[in-house]
């Protein structure tokens, strides 16, 4: 059974695509995989303007229904030791040379953290400038080694919509 915990920009992707109802029945259908979902994640979606429309579809709405009809019901709950965790991330990211302020970042640590503290196998991310920027990939490989713990895999939108179309199974 493979976990995902899809970023943000995971809806946004979907939402856009041109396959996206034979990506969403692909999810729906899939066994052997879970997709999960966060308060982080969620909150992020609820943050778009209400006035944005693509396609005639209020875009807030639609990636907020988009995500519920996907996680179902795996959640995964915010705890302590996730924000701890994040924290951690963050003192080593600006150790290793990460630019990037708390507030522009955070986020993105607190999913990784979150995925890190749950045992989710893969976060899908296209966040190539944050989330999956090397100092920050360095600084979850350093505090998850130091606590014993897996770093997620991650993987891009693409991939992911390949594994799902039978086009690959890098992951499994």
């Amino acid at each position: 059974m493979k976990r995902l915990l899809p970023d943000t920009n995971f809806y946004g992707l979907l939402a856009m695509d041109s396959e996206r109802l034979k990506v969403v029945g692909s999810i729906k259908t899939s066994r052997g995989l879970v997709i999960y979902g966060f308060k982080i994640i969620r909150d992020e979606l609820r943050d778009i303007p209400k006035k944005i429309k693509i396609e005639g579809r209020n875009l807030r709405i639609d990636l907020l229904n988009l995500h519920d009809e996907i996680i179902g019901r795996h959640t995964l709950e915010f705890a302590d030791t996730i924000q701890k965790r994040a924290d951690d991330y963050y003192k080593a990211y600006r150790e290793f040379g990460g630019a990037k302020t708390r507030d522009h970042i955070i986020k993105d640590f607190l999913i990784v953290s979150c995925a890190s503290l749950n045992n989710p196998d893969i976060v899908v991310s296209n966040d190539e400038k944050s989330m999956l920027a090397e100092n920050a990939v360095r600084a979850y490989n350093l505090v998850n080694s130091v606590i014993g713990k897996k770093t997620p895999q991650f993987i891009s939108y693409e991939k992911f919509k390949n594994f799902l179309g039978g086009k690959s199974n890098e992951f499994l």
